[in-house]
């Protein structure tokens, strides 16, 4: 059995000095059942927060085991998983010899039971619909309903005693678990263990099991270091691409997981230096969003070194007996996880945890770094080596670390503080009979009390009220205020309808607009002629590698920049560091790049393989790796220096690009109902069919003073008299408006511009760098914050936004 640690004795003695009270209370109100009432709501819950490894199921259980000494209790303890029901079980029936453990879905028979019996069971095996006939709160013919023992054991004279772990996630969104506590329980003692809550966590959770006073115990992470229970800290390492560009070619995982196998050694060759007999363990949390990344993860962890003896794999949507097995061979080194919540899961062997989950709130961080925080036993009382008094977390996923950051915050904010009885709550006997009376500070004893309505304590009722007694001016307020957990408040009132006005257009035919007579009748558009062919092997023979792009792409990785995250102390440190890139992901962008509606991307491909292989043989360079190797080198390129396949592209399709003029506009705009009027429009109305933000870029055309918008016309896409501009790829885009501009030096004063409300730059980035031989390049145009800016490329290329767009300027675009 464990020696309590120091502050563990004062917790356990103000848990006991709490529910004492609440004891003496209770025996005083007798059957009062106002009385009762506000026993239980003054001193009957205790709040133990504690960050993990401190020992919280310990001092709970010194709690019920010390107190049912001098207590008749029965106590149910709520484990938050099936999974660690049993390792509950197991822990109790070692440490606690006061507290017999009973099984629940066996062992319902009231006789026999005494104080110190003790069930361990989840909310999902009670809080159940009582029409399942296979749950415990149905009669059978050896066993009595769950809620008719509960009120056998009540007859009998035993009080209800309930433990709650990781209380403030066992209840959110779960219902019928709290009108089970509230309804079937009806504990006089309750105790709630959490691992450093969120407070609206505990809000939440007050008002779903109408808690009166919750009594704190508060342990802080200090008191865990110093007792040598948890870790002194936990580093927490990501990395992130120092181009933007470049991000999404790194191997982040193989990375993370490069990092944590090569900590991981070094603990456990640290640990065999110091002559402790321990195998560590690293733990990998696997993204649950993705099918197959358990697989990835192991087909990496054997590049790495690691045998499939080492490596152990849990999938399960919750931790079971099972991952506690597994979590305990020593035989495994590594355990794969895939996990949404890890609750009531920590290893003490495992010093290093690598995660692939991208999340950033705190909660998530609290959990991770849950998982390695606990010391192992067979390392408590040494003196080790630095490596080893702290926990290591590798993230995948560079933006966790915002939720890692809050975690140690939440959990640092924690400080040691013990329960107390409060002394506003007291026994006043008045004509012989007990009253429980609890008073505001300051406040004087009445001379009348007040009687509560029946079952007051267990049923929630909405906003404060008064009840009238036959005594003037004597009121109750209920000890549980605002709404029900269960009560939904909808309006009885429906709203009335509105009718629907309009009148259809009359039918008198479509409407016409002829165009205006001082506009251009045709423009100029670009094709590929027909009798252009160009090959693949055309394409290839323009594609030029210099010696340094060779260079770049034999170093098969990307500088990074390296954060070091201390979690308790929030101090961080970067270093620049080089990352592997990721093979899949660049294959799959180099199949991107390479789609054409000109030339076949596998003939395309092969025609690239074979230019590289020319160009590597003529630099001497060695290819003792083989084809599959230099294959790797070219998607590498082209999805790293993409303007060197560009540039290939556009010369082999040059020759073939002409231009020509398309057919004349329609001389009339028809519509079937009638168009809204607009000055500048070539037609004189808004045409049909455009989007919302089309429709706001014409309207402010049409506000333009300053003198210089001549005209303008919407180029619908696809017809004989629009505007098509070619891409590098072959294709062809259609710009959304042809601006008329005073002063501008191109055919008929056009200027091109293509609308967009909001966009991803880097797809725009081909529209960007063609060019109409009579129109110059087409403007691509973004709505924000109701004004209208250019893209444009920085120094590097990239696509940014840059200045506002001003028809008073178009004539120099």
């Amino acid at each position: 059995m464990r020696t309590l640690k120091d502050f563990q004795k004062r917790a356990v003695e103000s848990g006991i000095e709490v529910f004492s009270y609440a004891k003496s209370l209770l025996d005083a109100a007798g059957e009062d059942e106002a009385g009762r009432v506000t026993a239980i709501h003054s001193h009957g819950y205790l709040l133990l927060e504690a960050p993990t490894g401190s020992g919280k199921t310990l001092i709970a259980g010194n709690i019920a085991e010390r107190f049912s000494h001098e207590e008749a209790v029965v106590w149910f303890w709520f484990a938050p998983f099936k999974g660690v029901v049993d390792q509950t079980a197991a822990f109790l029936r070692e440490e606690f010899a006061g507290l017999r453990l009973r099984v629940l879905a066996e062992d319902r028979n009231p006789t026999g039971s005494r104080g110190g019996d003790i069930f361990v069971t989840t909310w999902g095996a009670v809080a159940t619909r009582v029409a399942d006939q296979r749950n415990v709160r149905r009669s059978g013919e050896l066993a009595a309903s769950l809620d008719d023992f509960i009120a056998s054991l009540r007859a009998q004279g035993f009080r209800i005693g309930v433990v709650v772990d990781e209380a403030h996630h066992g209840f959110h969104g779960k219902t019928q678990a709290a009108d089970f506590f509230r309804s079937v329980l009806k504990p006089e003692y309750t105790i709630l263990i959490t691992a450093t809550p969120d407070d609206r966590d505990l809000e939440d959770l007050q008002k779903k099991m109408h808690l009166g006073e919750v009594h704190r115990i508060s342990i802080s992470r200090h008191d865990a270091v110093e007792s040598g229970l948890v870790k002194t800290g936990v580093s927490c390492i990501t990395w992130e691409a120092l181009e933007n560009e470049k991000k999404a070619l790194v191997d982040f995982e193989t990375t993370a997981l490069l990092e944590g196998a090569k900590t991981h050694r070094e603990i456990k060759q640290t640990l065999a230096d110091a002559g402790i007999s321990l195998v560590p363990l690293m733990l990998v949390q696997a993204d649950s969003d993705e099918k197959d990344s358990v697989e990835r993860i192991k087909k990496k962890l054997l590049q790495l070194g690691f045998s499939e003896e080492q490596i152990a794999v849990h999938t399960a949507a919750e931790p079971d007996a099972g991952l506690m097995a597994l979590a305990n061979d020593e035989k495994r080194e590594v355990l794969i996880f895939k996990m949404a919540v890890a609750l009531g899961f920590d290893a003490p062997r495992a010093w290093t945890l690598v995660s692939m989950r991208a999340a950033k709130d705190a909660d998530f961080g609290v959990q991770l770094v849950g998982r390695i925080l606990r010391v192992h036993r067979r390392v408590q009382g040494r003196k080790i080596p630095e490596i080893l008094r702290y926990g290591h977390v590798f993230l995948a996923a560079s933006e966790t670390q915002s939720g890692i950051h809050q975690a140690g915050e939440r959990i640092n904010k924690i400080q040691t503080a013990y329960a107390h009885a409060s002394p506003n709550t007291f026994v006043i006997q008045i004509g012989g009979k007990n009253t429980i009376q609890t008073l505001a500070p300051g406040e004087s004893v009445p001379t009348m009390f007040p009687v509560p309505p029946e079952g007051a304590f267990y049923t929630a009722v909405s906003g404060d009220y008064s009840l009238e007694n036959d005594a003037p001016g004597t009121s109750f307020s209920p000890v549980v205020s605002g709404p029900s957990l269960f009560h939904s408040v909808f309006s009885d009132a429906a709203s009335p309808a509105k009718a629907l006005s309009g009148r259809k257009a009359a039918a008198t035919g479509k409407y016409a607009y002829d165009l205006k007579p001082n506009v251009p009748r045709r423009f100029t558009t670009q094709i590929l002629a027909e009798d252009f062919e160009p090959t693949e092997e055309d394409c290839a023979r323009y594609f030029m590698v210099s010696a340094a792009n060779l260079f770049e792409v034999f170093k098969k990785q990307v500088r990074v920049q390296k954060v070091t995250l201390d979690v308790f102390k929030g101090e961080i440190q970067t270093e620049f560091d080089f990352a592997r890139l990721s093979p899949e992901e660049i294959a799959t962008r180099a199949q991107r790049i390479l789609s054409s509606e000109v030339f076949d991307r596998k003939v395309l491909w092969k025609s690239l393989l074979e230019r590289l292989t020319e160009i590597l043989n003529d630099q001497g360079c060695d290819m003792t790796d083989g084809p599959e190797e230099v294959k790797n080198w070219l998607d590498i390129l082209l999805v790293t220096h993409p303007h060197l396949f560009n540039d290939a592209r556009r010369k082999a399709l040059a020759k073939g690009a002409v231009f020509i003029p398309a057919l004349e506009l329609p001389g009339r705009l028809s519509s079937d109902s009638p168009l809204p009027p607009s000055a500048k429009n070539v037609y004189g109305r808004l045409p049909p069919g455009m989007n919302g933000w089309e429709k706001e870029f014409a309207q402010w055309l049409d506000k333009d003073s300053s003198g210089r918008l001549l005209w303008w016309h919407r180029n619908p896409p696809n017809k004989d008299y629009s505007v098509r501009v070619l891409l590098e790829n072959g294709r062809g885009f259609f710009p959304d408006f042809i601006l008329g501009v005073h002063g501008r030096s191109t055919v008929d004063h056009a200027l091109l511009a293509d609308t967009k409300f909001a966009f991803e730059l880097r797809k725009e980035l081909p529209k960007l760098l063609a060019e109409h031989k009579d129109y110059g390049p087409a403007l691509i145009l973004s709505l924000e914050n109701n004004r209208w800016f250019l893209a444009g490329k920085d120094a590097s290329g990239r696509p940014m936004l840059t200045e506002e767009f001003r028809v008073v300027n178009a004539a120099g675009y």
